[in-house]
């Protein structure tokens, strides 16, 4: 077994830099043409900035003996916490929309060596209980619905992806009387109930919430039956503003993170935004704004929602409208991806890792506790979210070609110190129960 300095030397190092920089020159050449110059030489030092630090902490959060990644350094250190699916399928995918996984056919969790795929497969199989969701060792099935839409989501799409099959039915599916599951929560039985469960939630005020609870749990409303999803259409357009297309009356992070959620869950819904323009128009004053951010979604949920947008509504009437917003786009594209680059910047860290608030990770993943509270450090959403996503949907959003963020000798470094892992040694004792989460001004502070 190697030791990481027999793996992480200079000549190794200079190696994959070399490679990495000669496949980012070869996109940044296409895309000049696209962007022109000013646009270029700012996304130029938005990539400078992507090293493989990055990956190198990733890949000391993996454990070898459960097969999965932990979610921070935190949470790898210390007792009562433990691996978790979102963690381990945002890693995993991040290695592929990042480049470093080599070409080939069938999902990308194929291309990842046998032996690590096998294990996250065994590790998201033992998360299934006979209710057909995936419930966490350390979390229990006391969690918000959120946590566990979620992890039923990345469990399935896991499982299935590496051409297998959960343990038990899901709870999305029909049984052999074709009737929906029993084990979809009591809201998703009847149509009433279901009215009154969203007539309870505020849109006006609270719409990312909202949202995220919509989102986590789409796939199940879409198992409860066709009028479940059209009431949802229905009543989410009945509440969408027409003077900016958002659910809240400013234009600002909040409601463009809002946005960003619904935007999303339109095309599951097969249905359109009602007033696209406006929507996207709002999206591109988030991502331009000056306004001081809290976390680091709000880097990114302005472009992914001006992704959503324009993929969901190539055919829509408002095309041509749509189309002048895009021109606009790419107009101010320099300050757009300068801007994107300084938001980023705040929440980096010097082992490469980028955290969730400016100056700790998130203490709380939906509801469950993903690491120690008040500890200054990365953490994988906000890592991949900052690296992966943001980039990912900026490109989109200015229909630009891929610029590697890395490549396939990045990833055969990876693998190697992902096969040469040492042993998880839990270093710290905090008690026999999850500390409680820090205030909102400690996690906001500067």
């Amino acid at each position: 077994m190697k030791t990481r300095e027999q793996i992480l030397t200079k000549e190794r190092l200079d190696y994959v830099r070399a490679k990495r920089n000669e496949a980012r020159e070869a996109a940044y050449a296409e895309v000049k043409d696209q962007i022109g110059e000013a646009a270029l030489d700012e996304m130029r030092k938005l990539y400078d900035v992507f090293d493989e630090k990055i990956y190198i902490w990733l890949a000391g959060l993996w454990d070898r003996d459960i097969g999965a990644f932990y979610y921070s350094e935190s949470a790898r250190d210390t007792h009562l916490y433990l691996p978790d699916i979102e963690s381990t399928a945002q890693a995993l995918k991040f290695l592929h929309t990042s480049g470093m996984l080599r070409k080939g056919e069938g999902e990308y969790i194929m291309r990842i060596p046998a032996l690590m795929r096998e294990s996250v497969v065994k590790f998201a199989h033992s998360l299934q209980d006979e209710d057909g969701y995936f419930y966490h060792k350390q979390w229990g099935k006391n969690i918000s619905a959120s946590r566990r839409g979620r992890d039923l989501a990345w469990s399935k799409n896991m499982i299935r992806s590496a051409g297998e099959e959960p343990r038990y039915q899901l709870p999305t599916e029909k049984d052999a009387s074709g009737k929906k599951s029993v084990h979809l929560p009591e809201y998703l039985q009847d149509i009433e109930a279901f009215k009154r469960y969203l007539d309870d939630m505020d849109l006006k005020t609270r719409s990312y919430y909202v949202g995220n609870v919509i989102e986590s749990t789409v796939s199940q409303i879409s198992a409860a039956g066709k009028e479940f999803e059209d009431y949802l259409v229905w009543w989410l357009n009945s509440q969408n503003r027409e003077d900016n297309g958002l659910w809240e009356e400013g234009v600002c992070y909040a409601s463009v993170n809002g946005l960003m959620k619904m935007s999303g869950n339109y095309p599951h819904l097969r249905a359109h935004l009602p007033y696209a323009k406006q929507s996207l128009s709002s999206a591109i004053t988030a991502a331009m704004s000056d306004e001081r951010m809290t976390f680091v979604c709000e880097v990114y949920n302005p472009w992914a929602t001006i992704g959503n947008i324009f993929k969901a509504h190539d055919d829509s009437p408002d095309r041509e409208e749509l189309d002048a917003l895009r021109a606009q786009l790419i107009e101010n594209a320099p300050l757009l991806i300068n801007k994107t680059r300084e938001k980023i910047s705040v929440f980096r860290k010097p082992d490469g890792s980028y955290s969730y608030f400016r100056k700790m990770s998130c203490a709380m993943s939906q509801g469950a506790p993903a690491a120690v509270p008040r500890t200054n450090e990365g953490d994988v959403n906000a890592t991949t979210i900052c690296v992966g996503s943001t980039v990912r949907s900026m490109r989109h959003a200015l229909r630009i070609p891929v610029i590697p963020i890395f490549v396939p000798e990045d990833g055969d470094l990876f693998f190697e110190l992902i096969e040469n892992a040492p042993k998880i040694e839990k270093k710290f004792f905090i008690g026999d129960t999850f500390p409680e989460r820090p205030s909102p001004e400690e996690e906001q502070a500067d």
